[in-house]
């Protein structure tokens, strides 16, 4: 079972604080945007936590590996993601699991990205199409690299891929994966990671502000996976 749960950046309010350690609460980030981006995260990460286990939000213990990867309890797979105003978590009961989120920004410099950490093939196929590939590339990457815990200048030249509607063509140089998958709402895209979980079907979950509820969700519409069900809902 792998679970996605998403929210709009904001300010938490004293009831959402609460779901939160002294220590996440009162953490130094020097700004105030890192501060709500890893306080909104852990914050909904704990509301995930509790749909998988029954185990009230405010009682899980978060850890994280010496890289940062954050470490859920008792097996429990976890992931965090942010970028603009968007916050995403995914909660996996087997295996890794890595999320990435990216919006289309047409004043990024991409050039030295791709110089660096794609293949020749993955270059031709960003060159044939819009600007929106290398975000379908980037988001897969990066979730691959979440999944397995290792530094973006570590791991991302380990996936190779590329991507044409329902399908997702990858192969791991290392690490390995179960399945990819990648998502589009609007201007955003979203990808998923697995090393052992099945991603046939993703449940979503959206927070909305000023509650402590996880509400179905749709928006985020499944266009490209490895998994072959999966790709039988793909848009």
């Amino acid at each position: 079972m792998v679970i996605v749960g998403y929210t709009d950046l904001r300010e938490l309010t004293q009831s959402d604080l609460a779901l939160l350690p002294a220590a996440e609460r009162d953490r130094d980030f020097g700004s105030g945007n890192r501060r709500n981006q890893f306080q909104c995260g852990h914050a909904l990460l704990r509301l995930l936590l509790q749909k998988v286990t029954g185990k009230p939000a405010a009682d899980h213990e978060l850890t994280a590996e010496d890289g940062g990867k954050p470490i859920g309890p008792d097996g429990v797979a976890v992931s965090i993601t942010h970028t603009g105003q968007r916050v995403a978590c995914s909660v996996s009961d087997l295996g890794q699991v890595g999320i990435d989120l990216e919006r289309i920004d047409e004043r990024r410099e991409t050039k030295q990205i791709i110089d660096r950490f794609f293949t020749e093939k993955e270059k031709a196929w960003l060159e044939s199409g819009p600007l929106a590939r290398f975000y379908m590339l980037w988001v897969l990457k990066e979730a691959f690299v979440k999944a397995h815990g290792q530094s973006i200048f570590g791991g991302l030249e380990k996936l190779h891929c590329v991507v044409e509607p329902p399908h997702i063509d990858a192969e791991a140089t290392a690490g390995g994966f179960r399945d990819l998958s990648l998502y589009r709402r609007n201007e955003m895209f979203m990808a998923l990671a697995t090393t052992e979980a099945s991603l046939a079907r993703v449940e979503f979950r959206y927070w909305p502000a000023g509650t402590d509820r996880l509400e179905p969700a749709s928006d985020y519409r499944l266009i490209a996976s490895t998994n072959d069900e999966a790709r039988q809902h793909a848009a």
